[in-house]
């Protein structure tokens, strides 16, 4: 990887790290924090083939990530505004094409952790940029996210859908993080009947553990599960 060009648009701090092919596949990751360097670093070690990664952080979490409004749900101090929808027109509109100057990519990757990857799940059904897409510890629980999945049709067909949760998540007294591996399955069920490769995997901790290595490996499995 080259040395990483950063950008600020929109309030949001963005790095992109280039490999040498320039069709190479580009991943658009979502964090809390900027984790790029720890998850190309994961990324190595995992044999990944080369790809231009595109780290977004600094991101308003609650709101810019949930896909509608919703009353706090973990804390009293939530803030689901619904925005997520206004933000995926932001970074089609103007981080995409920022990112993939001189550029020509064989696909466009959505991966995201937590918030992040319940946006990477979303973003198909208001934009057709992304081809694949990997939700790691993703916020699956959040309150009518699978029937919406259920009954809705992305714009357009998805090429591969990457879910994974730590095996402690579910283990908690709040009632939606309880229904999280439910919810993580009856969507794999869903996906892989509209015939889209899919894997479900567990890994071992809470929400907080190996965050850069889980979203290696998702990274790793789309890479290597292509159409």
């Amino acid at each position: 990887m080259n040395p990483p060009q950063k950008i600020i648009l929109e309030g949001k701090q963005i790095l992109r790290f280039s490999c040498a092919e320039t069709n190479a596949p580009v991943v658009y990751l979502h964090t809390y924090q900027e984790e790029g360097t720890a998850v190309l670093a994961q990324c190595e070690g995992l044999n990944c083939p080369p790809f231009h990664l595109v780290s977004v952080s600094g991101l308003r979490w609650e709101e810019e990530l949930s896909p509608w409004p919703h009353p706090p749900v973990l804390s009293n101090r939530d803030h689901f505004t619904g925005e997520a929808e206004d933000y995926a027109a932001c970074l089609t509109e103007k981080i995409l094409p920022w990112a993939e100057k001189q550029l020509s990519p064989s696909c466009r990757i959505l991966a995201g952790y937590s918030m992040g990857g319940l946006f990477a799940l979303y973003a198909p059904f208001v934009t057709g940029a992304f081809s694949k897409v990997a939700a790691v510890s993703g916020s699956v629980w959040y309150p009518g996210f699978v029937p919406y999945v259920q009954s809705h049709q992305t714009v357009k067909p998805l090429q591969a859908v990457y879910l994974s949760l730590g095996k402690l998540e579910p283990r908690t007294r709040n009632r939606y993080l309880r229904q999280t591996e439910a919810c993580m399955q009856a969507l794999l069920d869903h996906y892989r009947q509209q015939s889209i490769p899919a894997v479900f995997e567990s890994n071992p901790g809470n929400h907080f553990q190996d965050a850069p290595l889980r979203i290696a490996k998702g990274i790793a499995w789309m890479l290597n599960n292509a159409r």
